[in-house]
């Protein structure tokens, strides 16, 4: 029993100390985010702890890939590169696809002024984030198409969907879960439908849903400002390959 206390503690002492320097690294980059040049003395102070333990923090996060420069002489100066940006951002796959997909679109607005760099920032974005993630972001990349601008007349029709149906479709598309709705045609007719959200196409500001249709037993297109119920139902589906559905979308459409 003697050993097992003794463990315990031994193992309670690391995992503190774990922490408390997770903490003071957390610390550290944030000092040095806020202000373009750190004195080491002043770091240390702000800091509390010996110069030498300063040094081995900033050893550690240049080994961990953080841009963190020096300047020799008298007081010693620290930076963190001015080019430095988002470090490991904490989002899961819905925010990152949100946050490349607001790129796109800003994209395909075509604006004259700071929108230059969009693809090499979405590229930069998208590599940032751990292998695991990245992957699962890129399947659902590739299922978020982007086409041309909707003209006067469809935007003049266009009416904006409620926010429960938008995050059931949502749900549904990211999750690949079987989704009801109940669908308004042009001429007016309402129908029940089981669906399968397979790929999501903007022609903006009018989304809509590339679907394996249930009730027809083939592939169509709704638009989502037409859908006047959605709820997510049991079971799930399998992407389906793509050229299922070429003839009712334009296979030029460029994914995000």
């Amino acid at each position: 029993m003697v050993i097992y206390a003794i463990i315990w503690h031994i193992k309670k002492m690391i995992g503190s100390s774990f922490e408390k320097r997770a903490e003071r690294r957390s610390r550290l980059i944030g000092l040095l985010r806020s202000e373009e040049h750190w004195k080491t003395s002043n770091l240390r102070e702000q800091l509390g702890i010996s110069q030498r333990t300063l040094m081995r923090e900033l050893a550690e996060l240049r080994n961990a890939s953080y841009p963190i420069e020096s300047d020799r002489g008298r007081g010693g100066g620290i930076r963190l590169d001015g080019r430095w940006g988002i470090e490991r951002l904490n989002l899961n796959h819905q925010e990152v696809v949100e946050l490349i997909l607001s790129l796109a679109i800003v994209e395909t607005l075509q604006s004259p002024l700071l929108t230059s760099n969009l693809k090499a920032i979405k590229q930069k974005l998208f590599q940032a984030f751990p292998q695991k993630q990245r992957s699962a972001v890129s399947n659902i990349r590739k299922r978020i198409m982007i086409g041309d601008n909707a003209n006067a007349n469809m935007v003049s029709q266009y009416t904006t969907p409620a926010q429960q149906i938008s995050g059931s479709i949502a749900e549904a598309f990211l999750r690949q879960n079987y989704l009801e709705i109940e669908y308004q045609s042009e001429a007016g007719e309402l129908t029940l439908r089981k669906i399968e959200a397979q790929y999501i196409l903007l022609n903006w500001p009018i989304w809509y849903i590339i679907s394996w249709d249930h009730l027809r037993a083939s592939s169509r297109v709704f638009r989502i400002d037409r859908i006047k119920n959605a709820r997510l139902v049991d079971g799930s589906f399998k992407i389906r390959p793509k050229h299922m559905f070429t003839g009712i979308y334009r296979p030029f459409y460029q994914p995000i």
